[in-house]
């Protein structure tokens, strides 16, 4: 049968054999060329689209000042977004990287320093934001202008997804409610860094940096005056990854069906590889879905009666006030 859906573009090259050794080894791989500058194209116009028409949380949670902003979950509301995570050759490289029979989509996020921001994104593991488990699990940073250590390009620490530890989840502007954990914080690696092997690298775009859920990893704030740091992370899961949902961790704002221990899958989290599944975003292809109003309003009640929400001493950078809902 014909599919009704875009068609699944074939990766400009494949991921070689000394890349997929270098990112077991070393946890991350920064792959050069290897998406066409059509669609970084693409993305550039829908992140700066994104910027001006939405927010996907419906919070100013990822709008600190001075030049940084970003947003999650976009390819929810918009096309662009939405054609790249489930139609482009990211669902086939996830596939080598990870090297599964099958390959579901997790989530998308943007994050943008205009030239000057002073923003640093502290050091951190990914997983401990998020409300799953597993190993399965593979994040691609695409960069859509030239970066380098001086405009924010992003640095991780070799090997460190092998120590075994998990560190808290520590944002740019510090969020309370993702730090509410007894987690130790993330080793100060900026102070002693001679200890430790920091990898960095200058890129172009086309470029995308390959690399794991538990690898530390961090960039200073944009120091060019000139030249903006547009980035996006697309993130893919296998099989072995399950929704566990926990205290401090990243909000789900769409409706899903799964439960504690259920594999990721469905609306939220749809098959991407080796083929979609119409069941699982045919409601999507039909037009944009907007987060549940009944979730976002019981994520805040959560916020309120755990001392985070609006005008509370700890206040989250994702609590809002909605109507019907009390401050803290």
């Amino acid at each position: 049968m014909t599919s009704i859906y875009p068609k699944k573009q074939r990766p400009i090259r494949d991921l070689t054999r000394e890349e997929l050794i270098a990112l077991d080894k070393d946890g991350v791989i920064c792959a050069r060329g290897l998406l066409d500058l059509g669609s970084i194209s693409f993305l550039r116009e829908a992140i700066e689209d994104a910027i001006q028409r939405l927010a996907a949380l419906k919070t100013d949670s990822f709008e600190i000042d001075n030049g940084f902003s970003g947003d999650v979950f976009v390819w929810k509301l918009h096309d662009a977004f939405r054609d790249i995570a489930l139609f482009s050759s990211l669902p086939e490289l996830a596939q080598q990287a990870l090297g599964v029979d099958t390959v579901n989509f997790f989530y998308e996020q943007f994050f943008v320093k205009r030239a000057g921001s002073p923003v640093n994104t502290p050091w951190h593991q990914d997983l401990t934001f998020w409300p799953i488990e597993g190993s399965q699990l593979i994040s691609f940073w695409i960069t859509l202008d030239s970066v380098t250590k001086e405009s924010s390009g992003l640095e991780f620490v070799k090997g460190s997804h092998r120590w075994g530890n998990r560190y808290k989840a520590i944002t740019p502007g510090v969020d309370s409610y993702l730090a509410d954990t007894d987690l130790p914080e993330p080793p100060d690696i900026n102070k002693y860094r001679e200890e430790y092997d920091v990898v960095g690298w200058d890129m172009e775009p086309g470029d995308v940096l390959i690399f794991g859920p538990t690898i530390l990893h961090g960039s200073s704030g944009n120091n060019s005056n000139k030249n903006d740091r547009r980035a996006l992370a697309f993130r893919y899961a296998g099989p072995d990854v399950i929704y566990a949902p926990r205290h401090a961790t990243m909000p789900l704002l769409w409706d899903h069906g799964l439960k504690a221990g259920d594999k990721l899958s469905g609306s939220l989290f749809p098959q991407v590889w080796p083929d979609v599944i119409e069941s699982e975003i045919s409601r999507r292809m039909a037009g944009p879905e907007l987060p549940d109003m009944n979730l976002a309003a019981e994520f805040q009640q959560k916020l309120i009666d755990s001392d985070f929400g609006v005008g509370s001493k700890k206040q989250s950078l994702f609590a809002v006030e909605m109507p019907g809902l009390p401050k803290a």
